[in-house]
């Protein structure tokens, strides 16, 4: 069945880094941003108090931003020996900074990248060929270059990427078949409605799904209801 990415948002702060490590979760999911000063660091979007991460410095970084923003190295730190790293990266240039870290941390074995850079991965399986890497593919319809990703199949392929991430609304409409006619396994996100969990759960194209509830997840993948309870199975 899938392996569970548990995802936190930003505003989860430290503590939430520190609860999807503890979740059960077999990955924990970390967004990874360069600042101006060229410290890595786990923050999902560009900009932070208003201001464009990549020309702050981590100091003024931490001045601006509501909760604390964790280095990379040091979120890596509470993730290893609890679960595996889903390094998400945001922008390109982390590339090889980000593996090196990773493999410290984790070792080679315990730890995919994803991105949608295209170059990005094809970078990272030069410079480490062992690295399992997954293009992500599900841009929004206006942004440039989302017409690729009803089919992504060429992109995939270029990049030398191990899988694909998906976003769960393309997943939906044929381009999870595509991937798996294709033997290209696939990580879906980010699922938190239970009726679309309970699907993707059940599907064996998907090797990870990723969720803000890991712990809802956890219990759904194992045959129980939301709250615990053993849900009934056909006899």
């Amino acid at each position: 069945m899938p392996a569970i990415s548990a995802h936190r948002r930003d505003e989860a702060g430290l503590t939430g880094l520190g609860e999807a490590a503890a979740s059960g979760a077999e990955y924990v999911e970390i967004d990874i941003r360069r600042t101006g000063d060229g410290r890595l660091v786990v923050h999902h979007d560009p900009e932070v108090g208003g201001r464009r991460l990549s020309r702050l410095s981590y100091e003024r970084v931490q001045e601006l931003a509501v909760r604390p923003v964790p280095l990379v190295a040091d979120a890596m730190k509470i993730i290893a020996g609890r679960a595996k790293g889903h390094l998400d990266l945001k922008e390109r240039g982390c590339e090889h900074e980000t593996v090196a870290l990773a493999m410290e941390a984790f070792g080679a074995e315990d730890f995919v990248v994803t991105t949608r850079e295209v170059t990005s991965l094809m970078e990272i399986k030069k410079s480490f060929p062992g690295t399992r890497t997954a293009l992500s593919v599900g841009r929004n319809l206006w942004e440039r270059g989302a017409a690729h990703d009803f089919a992504p199949l060429r992109l995939i392929r270029r990049a030398g990427a191990d899988m694909v991430a998906l976003n769960h609304r393309l997943a939906r409409v044929g381009v999870l078949r595509q991937c798996g006619r294709a033997g290209i396994p696939a990580m879906i996100w980010t699922v938190n409605a239970e009726p679309v969990m309970r699907r993707f759960l059940g599907d064996p194209r998907v090797a990870v799904l990723v969720t803000d509830h890991p712990g809802l997840a956890l219990r759904m993948r194992e045959g129980e209801g939301p709250e615990g309870t053993r849900a009934a199975r056909p006899g």
